[in-house]
């Protein structure tokens, strides 16, 4: 098996991390992977801002927590220690299918560096609201610019298990 097929095969989404750092050099590897990925029209909009600081976090945590009442959605970063948050213009429409894109070329590179990841979606509705207008500023967004998806990186304190795929997926015409 080749090395893309390994990574593609033993990514998992990782929900608990230690607290080592993650190197620069790997997270500007992760980054590059994801500014390389493919991108309707070839026109790259997808913007992404890194934040390792804990204590941003924490208070975007809070703020999620009192917007959201779901308890189980309460911890969008697992305490990884770099978030990335993805973005692009909201008129573009290949905005939200380029972040998929480029989001699964950041998590593959991260899996090959020997990196945990996993991908965030429940802050969107967040992040798209009046409550979360502060927090798009913070993160450089404009109201041109429309939250996608997030991404937590970091060393896996725990490996995740290998699911089962589900059968009867694929047809052929």
């Amino acid at each position: 098996m080749n090395e893309t097929m390994q990574a593609i095969l033993e990514r998992r989404s990782i929900r608990h991390y230690t607290e080592e750092p993650v190197s620069e050099d790997a997270l500007s590897q992760i980054i590059e992977a994801g500014l390389w990925a493919p991108t309707a029209r070839n026109a790259q909009e997808v913007k992404i801002t890194v934040v390792r600081d804990p204590a941003w976090r924490a208070g975007f945590r809070e703020a999620f927590e009192k917007w959201d009442g779901r308890a189980n959605f309460k911890n969008y970063d697992f305490g990884c220690p770099v978030f990335l948050f993805l973005y692009g213009d909201r008129d573009f429409p290949y905005t939200e299918m380029d972040s998929g894109i480029v989001v699964e070329n950041m998590a593959l590179a991260a899996q090959s560096l020997g990196l945990g990841t996993v991908i965030i979606g429940c802050i969107r509705g967040f992040l798209r609201s009046e409550a979360g207008k502060p927090w798009r500023e913070q993160l450089g967004m404009t109201e041109q610019d429309l939250f996608t998806v997030g991404l937590c990186i970091g060393h896996a304190a725990k490996p995740t298990k290998k699911q089962e795929r589900k059968e009867g997926r694929v047809r052929y015409l």
